[in-house]
């Protein structure tokens, strides 16, 4: 769920490597490690082009949530919805990534102020017994 793709590649056994592990298709492969270094394939320009077309995809709907911020559009391969306005492109799992962030965005805002204050986030037990929040 990071903002940006690129760091789980697959070499497979001949040496190719591609772009991710949920993507090894011939249009993802990047070079073979038997003619490129590692690190050159890993750096190369399609390799980031791959990797910051995660957040640069993500269509208007996912661009606007209020949960943008901690999915992301979770993982491309997973895009295979059209959105309400029928733009291409929405993660299938949304829907329950949205209902799930929902019903913890209480206790997750309740552990960031723990934090901010010095203090430890297992607070939120606590606070939970006591204050039965709306969405838990």
């Amino acid at each position: 769920m990071s903002k940006y793709c690129g760091h789980a590649a697959v070499i497979e056994h001949n040496g190719d490597i591609y772009s991710c592990d949920h993507f090894v298709f011939p249009e993802y492969r990047l070079g073979n490690i038997h003619d490129t270094p590692i690190i050159n394939i890993m750096y190369s320009p399609e390799q980031r082009a791959f990797g910051r077309a995660k957040h640069t995809s993500l269509p208007r709907q996912c661009r606007r949530c209020k949960y943008e911020f901690a999915c992301h559009g979770e993982c491309p391969r997973n895009r295979f919805l059209t959105t309400e306005d029928g733009e291409a492109g929405l993660n299938y799992l949304c829907e329950g990534y949205y209902a799930f962030f929902v019903h913890v965005a209480e206790a997750m805002d309740y552990m960031r102020e723990q934090l901010e204050l010095g203090r430890a986030p297992k607070n939120v037990m606590q606070w939970i017994a006591n204050n039965k929040p709306k969405s838990l």
